[in-house]
């Protein structure tokens, strides 16, 4: 009788034992599931914020410094975005795309931000609305020069104007849709155009000509008459 008793304790022993390396084994796999998808929102979340970071860095380094810094900018998020396990031909566009939309609509909104400050005053409704044009024509024209799908392009102008101009979802959708269906020769088409060829030219020379620059362009609007 001692004899089986010892056989059936350590029978349990030996189950209970298993039962928990199961247990620990299943839960250690679960958590590092739930790391996973927590380290990659993480990733997802960076992405706008070190595009705006390097748009904000632009913003505030002296002239003789530009150069220097745009490209140890795009270093670094070449290498951030390199280091995504996402892994879709798709992201990597995408943010390819992202990096040279922020970098063009920070360098063309220097000037504006330095004469009125903050945009987002009520009163200035009608500058963000020309300025929205400008750079919906700009920010389509490179994410399409970059194999961006339609989706993508729709996003990443939301996000250059929502992190430049600090719209709401509501303005973002009226002035796409403004853009959207312009009439041709039209004051809307002409900005929308004017953002698109100085994009191209960036793009190829990584500067935009005076009588091409968001500026320049708002003059010809007649925002500033």
């Amino acid at each position: 009788m001692c004899e089986t008793g010892d056989k059936q304790t350590v029978s349990q022993a030996l189950f209970t034992k298993s039962y928990f390396l199961y247990t620990g084994v299943t839960q250690n796999q679960r958590l590092f599931e739930m790391l996973e998808v927590f380290v990659h929102s993480l990733e997802v979340a960076l992405v706008p914020l070190v595009a705006i970071l390097s748009y904000r860095i632009y913003e505030l380094s002296s002239n003789g410094d530009k150069q220097i810094l745009t490209n140890q900018v795009v270093i670094a998020m070449n290498r951030l975005f390199q280091g995504s396990n996402s892994g879709t031909e798709e992201y990597t566009l995408k943010m390819d795309s992202l990096k040279n939309a922020q970098i063009f609509s920070g360098t063309q909104m220097l000037d504006i931000k330095r004469e009125f400050g903050d945009l987002h005053q009520e009163q200035l409704d009608w500058l963000r609305e020309a300025i929205s044009l400008y750079l919906i024509g700009a920010v389509d024209f490179i994410a399409k020069q970059g194999s961006c799908c339609v989706k993508s392009r729709k996003e990443l102008i939301a996000l250059v104007l929502k992190s430049n101009l600090k719209l709401t979802q509501d303005e973002i959708s009226e002035y796409f849709g403004d853009a959207l269906n312009r009439e041709h020769n039209s004051d809307n088409d002409h900005m929308v155009r004017a953002g698109a060829k100085a994009a191209k030219l960036w793009l190829k020379q990584k500067s935009v000509p005076g009588n091409f620059s968001l500026r320049t362009q708002l003059d010809e609007w007649g925002i500033f008459a």
